[in-house]
């Protein structure tokens, strides 16, 4: 599927911001039509009661949603859930009119179980129809299109309670409602995702359930939610129990939405100026912490200055912070989500634990007014806060130790690891000036090998013979002759041999039989094979070919010298450098690198002219290309004359996960916006600026940059997009 042109991305996002705008009045206006609704048919004192029961009532109504989501999607399923919702008010108006109390009772627990799940997947649909960095550009302009939305349902709210009869304000929440269905279904357009992928799987909101459970990440992040809950539960009745006391008559409507709006435009402030800031800075996992750590400071605020107005600054600032700060983080905690266990997960977990709180919070006041100590609720509230924000400060170690896990999961998964892609080519080193000389040798705490037993003494006829023989292999070694020379490596060659092999290699049609007997006697000449890598004054085509056999040598010292290969005046040697290096990573070695001293090779890489870039090529080819989705990919390098960023990213592969590089590179070479967007968010997370910037002029010159969020935002995201990316390439691999 083609990605969208930019004429289509703005239209999209402005039919966004318009349904953010109606479904979130809708819910701020039902909000304080509920609460007023209730509270003018029964005593406050009632209200745990009903929470508690709305909160019951909705957990099977969530797993239902989850499945019908994960099943049909949040586009087509949400517009219908908004229209039958609609009927359902037209429904409870009737019953109000005839029966207050029971419409009452209906309206409250409609609205309580079902405002939360509307939202939750219109959220969801934004989710889905906006890649990963088009979200990212946009999100605040969505928010603040949200939080306006808040203000004119708190405005609508109160006029209604002005100027029309009681009740009226339902059948105002009907045509919101019927908008609210309208808005999605223009917003999800005649595609439900923008991403070029498979059908997506049902999952079974029980499954949802175990997805969950086996995360440490969202179980931490499901404590925090259900605390953050419990705590807003309690501040909520102190609030509310100080406004049915201090009004009466439509005065709690009026009052509620006043409040509505007035904490909707300061959430709006909050939004424009610190949301976008606050996110860049701090990073989504942490953000998340801010709103425990505002209920726990208001909540002592108003525990020592009792009082409406101390009830009611605590509450509004927990809704400020929530509805601003903690939403925006909230969501695109989402986007690195498997869409197969987003649109399940996210509803069970989005609402379903908020229920679960304000079932927990509703029985935390009914005990607390049981025992007749009303300002235990503001305890109860701090404790809650106090909890969460300390769950919530573990969250970034947990979201990156849970990225990482998956990054290898689905690694092994999806494809070979990128570093036995097969290619002996290149990879970045420091420039041999700044290396230091060859004392440098003792920092790599080579330890001496055991000491060998004396060998039996040797008759010196034998010696002499010995010795002969060696000199003729060594003549032959040199004589010019391919028959003699193959005749010469076609048995094991000593150590002693070996710097009359070393030029072999440059000859093709003995260069694989001299290969062979290097490799298999490299341990105990890596110090030899080293010097002759980085002799300014050795053949070039000995110099390309010495890294596929140093990777078969004494670790650390091939590391070190291949790392000062990567400095070779010529591309070739430097490739091919690289690549032996990140074998000998991923074969386990420990390369002791510096991210200081790689980024600096990179930026050397990178600083070229853009003609000499172009003219990156391998003169042998890659020497193994390997098979599947590695053969295919270097396929369309080669096309693409894309060899030195190829060496470039497997420079990064050497500081920065090498699954995840790898996955970035497949990703920037697809046809498709959502999945190279990915790719790309990924490394603006990942790389310096100084770095990125001279990145783009080859990847994307003509692209405006956004600042880049914090790894963990988006590296689950690039690994879950793998699948996609590969698919895009073989689709692309086989039309040429």
């Amino acid at each position: 599927m083609s990605a969208p042109s930019n004429h289509e991305e703005r239209g999209a996002v402005g039919t966004a911001i318009i349904a953010a705008v109606v479904v979130i009045a809708s819910l701020v206006a039902g909000k304080a039509a509920r609460d007023a609704i209730l509270l003018s048919n029964f005593d406050v004192r009632s209200l745990p009661l009903f929470v508690g029961i709305a909160a019951a009532s909705s957990l099977p109504l969530v797993l239902i949603v989850g499945r019908l989501t994960s099943r049909f999607g949040p586009a087509r399923l949400m517009p219908l859930l908004n229209a039958a919702s609609a009927l359902l008010l037209v429904g409870e108006w009737i019953v109000l009119a005839r029966w207050p109390r029971v419409g009452a009772v209906a309206t409250f627990l409609h609205l309580s179980a079902l405002g939360a799940v509307l939202v939750s997947g219109f959220w969801s649909i934004v989710n889905e129809r906006f890649d990963a960095r088009v979200a990212k550009r946009h999100i605040g302009k969505i928010g603040v299109g949200a939080t306006i939305g808040g203000i004119l349902g708190g405005v609508a709210a109160e006029r209604v309670a002005v100027y029309l009869a009681p009740g009226a304000i339902l059948l105002v929440l009907a045509g919101m409602q019927l908008a609210c269905a309208l808005a999605q279904r223009l917003l999800a357009g005649p595609r439900t995702h923008f991403t070029t992928s498979a059908a997506i799987d049902e999952t079974p909101s029980w499954e949802a359930l175990r997805v969950i459970a086996g995360s440490a990440l969202l179980r931490s992040l499901t404590l925090v939610v259900i605390l953050g809950a419990i705590a807003a539960a309690t501040l909520d009745y102190v609030f509310k129990a100080g406004v049915v006391g201090a009004t009466s008559g439509e005065g709690p409507l009026r009052f509620f939405a006043i409040y509505y709006t007035v904490t909707n435009i300061v959430t709006a402030v909050t939004q424009i100026v610190l949301a976008r800031t606050v996110l860049a800075r701090v990073g989504v996992a942490r953000t998340i912490s801010i709103l425990p750590a505002t209920v726990t400071v208001f909540g002592i605020g108003a525990l020592a200055v009792p009082g409406l107005a101390s009830s009611v600054i605590a509450r509004a600032m927990e809704m400020v912070v929530r509805s601003s700060l903690y939403r925006a983080a909230y969501e695109l905690l989402y986007a690195p989500l498997a869409e197969k266990h987003k649109r399940s997960t996210k509803v069970v977990l989005d609402v379903g634990a908020e229920r679960v709180g304000d079932l927990l919070g509703a029985l935390v006041v009914g005990l607390v007014l049981y025992v007749a100590v009303p300002t235990l609720l503001l305890v109860a509230a701090i404790a809650a806060g106090a909890g969460a924000l300390y769950i919530a400060m573990r969250l970034p170690g947990g979201y990156t130790r849970a990225l990482e896990a998956s990054l290898m999961t689905r690694g092994q998964d999806s494809e070979r690891d990128a570093s036995l892609s097969g290619s002996w080519s290149g990879l970045g080193v420091p420039i041999m000036a700044d290396a230091g000389d060859l004392t440098a040798l003792s920092l790599l705490d080579l330890r001496a090998a055991p000491a060998r037993p004396s060998a039996p003494h040797v008759p010196p006829a034998t010696v002499a013979i010995a010795r002969d023989s060696l000199a003729e292999r060594v003549e032959a070694l040199r004589s010019g002759d391919q028959e003699r020379v193959m005749r010469a490596l076609a048995t094991p060659v000593p150590v002693e041999l070996a710097p009359h092999v070393v030029p072999l290699i440059a000859w093709n049609e003995v260069a694989v039989a001299a290969t062979a007997a290097l490799r298999a006697i490299s341990p105990r000449c890596t110090g030899m094979l080293v010097d002759s890598l980085l002799d300014p004054t050795q053949e070039f085509a000995v110099c390309r070919r010495l890294p596929a056999i140093l990777v078969a040598g004494e670790p650390a010292l091939a590391a070190w010298g291949m790392w000062r290969g990567t400095s070779h005046p010529r591309f070739e040697v430097r490739y091919r450098c690289a690549k032996a290096l990140s074998r000998l990573r991923v074969d386990g070695g420990e390369l002791e690198l510096s991210e200081r001293a790689v980024f600096a090779a990179i930026k050397r890489e990178l600083s070229v002219g853009g003609s000499i870039w172009k003219n990156h090529q391998l003169l042998d080819g890659a020497s193994d290309p390997g098979t599947g989705d590695d053969a295919m990919l270097d396929r369309i390098l080669t096309r693409g004359s894309s060899r030195g960023l190829e060496h470039v990213f497997t420079l990064l592969g050497l500081v920065l996960p090498t699954h995840a590089v790898q996955i970035a590179l497949q990703g920037i070479h697809t046809d498709d916006r959502a999945l190279r967007g990915t790719a790309l968010e990924y490394l603006e997370s990942v790389l310096p600026a100084d770095v990125r910037m001279l990145l783009w002029e080859h990847v994307e010159p003509d692209q405006p940059r956004a600042p880049a969020r914090p790894r963990e935002e988006i590296l689950q995201a690039l690994t879950m997009s793998h699948p996609s990316i590969l698919a895009n390439l073989r689709a692309r691999d086989t039309e040429r």
